[in-house]
Parts: C-alpha cells; structure tokens; sequence
C-alpha cells in the first residue's frame, strides 16, 4: 500500500462522500422512522437477549444490557458492512463500465455509511451507560482508536469479499453462512468465562472478541486495554487491510469484464 495508492484514493474523496451520503438515504428511505433505525435494531434484539437471559435462563452478568450492546454494536458495523459489500461491486456494474475511477471507493462508502451508523448507535449505548451509572472516564480516550482499527478490519473484509464475489458469486453465500457461524463463535451474549477452558483457545482465534473486548474493558470494567492487546488490534487490522487491498488489487482489473 503506497502513498501514491492512498493519494489516488483521497483524490475521489468526493466521490467517496457522495456514495456514502447515497447508501446513508437509500437504507431507511422508505421506513417511516428513517435513521432511528439505527437505534432501534440493536435496542430491540438487546431486548429479546436481555429477556431471555435474564428472566428465563437467568445468566448471572451484571449491566447485562450494556454487557450486550457493547458488543452488539461493533457485530452490527461488521455485520451490515459485509453483507452490503460482498455485492457492491456487481450491483454497480454500470458505474464501473461508464468511467474510470479507484473502484475501491465503492465499497469503502459502504464501509463509511455503516460507520456513521455505528457512531449514531453510541447514542444508545451511552443512554444505558448513564442509566447503569458508569460514567465516562478518560480511558474513553482509548475509543476512537479501537474504531479506527475496527474500521480498517472491516474495509480489509469487505475489499476482499467484494473482489472475489465480482469473479466468483458463491461467495455471497459463503459470508451468509461465514457470519452465522461467526456471530454464535463470538462472546456477544455471553462471556467467554462461560467457554470450557478446553476450547477457549479457538475463541482467541477470532479478531472480533479482540475489539469487543477491548470495549468492555474500556466501558463496562474501566480497564485499560494492555499494550499487547492493542498491539495485537493494530496488526490483524493493518494485516487484513492489507490483505483486503491487495485481492481487491489484484482482481480489479477483470472487474468490467466480470460485471
């Protein structure tokens, strides 16, 4: 990835912007409720796992609702992100055969558009926040970068699904299955104490609990992530970033013709 990659990015930053604003409208156009959307999402599925886990199986966590939501939000902005993505390239094959431009602008709207979304969703994480008294701290300092690295592990997903769909279309159902699988292998709804210590070390495999923990220490234990887990958040995100970009580098020149 090289400054002149980068540079070529940042040139159709308008490009970027107005595709994102575009998904922003498109998404709720037609619900009445529009953005609140957002909000209501993961306020109603936080709802159903809050009864369910606290009336009838009767879990014992406290703060169960911002337990939940802390991790409920960042699977959301992974969730919806792919799921979009994986497609963004075929479904605006008249764009790409029109005019020339960095295709990649595509499918990093996508990933902004659900970005904004995700930082809209804070609003409700911090109403339940306040109603449990954990008031902000400084080490509310550490968020913005836990999203950053979130945000580039995301991108790095979604260019590489996005690149491969473009050449093979099983690939939408294979990331239908992949976050399936993904959501049920990642400590959402339950701690991953709750894990037995024999299969625990699978758990670890999985990047996401990195981030979401790191969001519960920070909100919910007032802990400060360690050094090494914020360097471990910086290479898997720069490392499927990376990765990301170059699939999507290497196929983007048969997109045309795929499209």
């Amino acid at each position: 990835m090289s400054y002149a990659y980068i540079k070529n990015i940042y040139d159709y930053r308008d490009l970027m912007i107005s595709l994102t604003k575009k998904e922003i409208k498109i998404k709720y156009k037609s619900a009445l409720l529009g953005w609140l959307w957002s909000l209501l999402n993961p306020l109603l599925l936080m709802l159903v796992f809050s009864f369910v886990f606290t009336v009838i199986i009767k879990i014992q966590i406290d703060n169960f609702p911002v337990f939940l939501l802390s991790a409920l939000l960042p699977w959301f902005f992974l969730n919806f992100s792919l799921n979009a993505s994986v497609t963004s390239i075929v479904d605006n094959a008249s764009l790409i055969k029109k005019a020339y431009f960095p295709y990649e602008v595509i499918t990093l709207s996508i990933v902004a558009a659900n970005l904004f979304n995700f930082l809209i969703s804070q609003l409700l994480l911090f109403v339940f926040l306040v109603y449990f008294k954990l008031f902000p701290s400084w080490l509310w300092l550490y968020l913005p970068l836990i999203i950053v690295l979130q945000t580039l592990f995301i991108a790095g997903i979604c260019l590489a699904a996005a690149a491969l769909h473009t050449l093979y279309r099983d690939v939408k159902y294979i990331v239908e299955l992949l976050l399936l699988v993904w959501f049920y292998a990642t400590p959402i709804f339950y701690p991953l104490s709750f894990v037995p210590e024999n299969i625990q070390k699978f758990f670890y495999l999985n990047p996401l609990s990195l981030y979401i923990n790191a969001y519960r220490d920070i909100l919910l234990y007032a802990k400060a992530p360690s050094f090494l887990t914020l360097g471990c958040m910086c290479l898997i995100s720069l490392g499927f970033c990376a990765v990301g970009i170059a699939l999507f580098c290497r196929y983007k020149k048969f997109f045309a013709d795929f499209t």
